[in-house]
């Protein structure tokens, strides 16, 4: 975790479950999450990404985040120096507002490290990106849980994803982890009349889209941070870092001239192919009657 200095600070990482970025040995850190331990391993009893040490490698839970989020649930242990989530926040409803609300828990000069997927390289490959308005409805809204909208493409278009072809710029079929548009249907039909909570990514992200929306968000005002360092994917990775610092005395226009800008072609676009492949492909197609 080269983003966070964590050594002589405190801080919180948000959902670590078994692979926390940030040790106890590294730090004073507190792991948060929305549930306390025991039911947290009982809810993950069968998931698939836990490792070798399944539920028991999940971290102990000092901080259950219920109603008043973060600040709350911190309380007089706040304000902190630093802040780390990773794959959190595509699962919040309300993005803006999170942030927000995490901010105020901060030091000024206080850091947010955000890992984020890269939408090219996982099951959201087929998803439309988040775009600003999205998400200032979201925040306006008060969402509290995902809208039946964004249930509904995650359902219809999520799909299992070879993050090697998707790199050696080979297509990928879109093959629906869960029935694709009529499961879709059936199952928001059915949260539509219940009301029960459904966690699915609410928000998707390409480095390059990523920084575009913070770029707008900084602008207008709607976070006190400024973009402090961000590191695309990496080659045949999944996965983004943005690092947010507090600065509330910062004018909105300076906040967003932090943010990099980026090349869309290599940030945003789907890998080309290899001149290897491409050759082969160009032989082939010639060598067919």
């Amino acid at each position: 975790m080269n983003l966070v200095l964590p050594r002589g600070r405190t801080g919180v990482e948000i959902g670590p479950l078994a692979h926390p970025l940030i040790l106890k040995s590294d730090g004073d850190v507190l792991y948060a999450d929305h549930m306390p331990t025991d039911a947290l391993r009982h809810h993950y009893r069968q998931h698939p990404t836990l490792g070798p040490s399944g539920i028991d490698g999940i971290v102990p839970v000092d901080i259950v985040l219920g109603e008043g989020g973060l600040p709350r649930a911190l309380g007089n242990r706040g304000p902190v120096d630093y802040i780390v989530a990773s794959h959190v926040v595509e699962h919040i409803p309300d993005p803006l507002g999170w942030l927000a609300e995490a901010a105020t828990t901060l030091r000024e000069g206080g850091v947010f490290c955000l890992v984020v997927p890269d939408k090219r390289f996982t099951f959201d490959h087929f998803r439309t990106p988040t775009s600003v308005g999205a998400l200032i409805a979201a925040r306006l809204a008060g969402l509290r849980q995902p809208p039946l909208s964004i249930v509904y493409e995650h359902f219809a278009r999520a799909c299992a994803i070879d993050r090697t072809a998707v790199w050696q710029g080979r297509p990928v079929a879109m093959r629906p982890l869960t029935g694709g548009p009529a499961a879709a249907f059936e199952a928001v039909e059915r949260i539509a009349r219940d009301g029960s909570y459904t966690d699915v990514h609410c928000s998707v992200f390409t480095p390059f889209g990523f920084a575009a929306v913070l770029e707008e968000v900084l602008s207008l005002g709607l976070l006190p941070f400024e973009c402090a360092a961000l590191e695309p994917t990496r080659a045949r990775e999944d996965e983004f870092f943005v690092l947010l610092r507090k600065r509330s005395e910062m004018a909105p226009m300076e906040r967003a001239a932090s943010v990099p800008r980026l090349d869309p072609r290599r940030h945003d676009a789907l890998p080309k192919p290899r001149l290897g492949a491409r050759l082969a492909a160009a032989l082939g197609r010639r060598g067919t009657p």
